[in-house]
């Protein structure tokens, strides 16, 4: 269940869902609102069930974010909430925080199929 917030008797989430994208990132829904605002990124496709998002980066990428529980998060990756801004930071140490996304190659895993990692 997503961090709350005790407001007039009653909880209210924070943050809606938490995404996972085919860079390997997370971000909350607050998050892609923020940067489709922002122009970093253009929506193309929005699904709604299961929720799943196209956008377009700024250098003309397709980035797929599919929704996924916040339980399955791993390890070192966590969201904050503050002044009711839910954002997910991923403190995990190595190389592919920083790396572009590489598309598997033919043959291997395409496409995103949930969680793995």
């Amino acid at each position: 269940m997503p961090p709350c917030e005790w407001r007039r008797d009653v909880f209210v989430p924070l943050f809606d869902t938490v995404f996972e994208g085919t860079d390997g990132r997370y971000v909350t829904d607050w998050q892609i609102e923020r940067r489709l605002r922002a122009g970093v990124w253009t929506l193309c496709l929005r699904q709604r069930a299961p929720e799943k998002v196209v956008v377009e980066t700024r250098d003309g990428a397709l980035l797929l974010l599919a929704a996924i529980e916040p339980a399955e998060l791993p390890a070192g990756v966590e969201i904050r909430v503050t002044d009711d801004r839910a954002r997910v930071v991923d403190t995990r140490a190595g190389p592919s925080r920083t790396a572009p996304y590489t598309p598997p190659a033919d043959g291997e895993r395409s496409g995103v199929t949930g969680h793995e990692g």
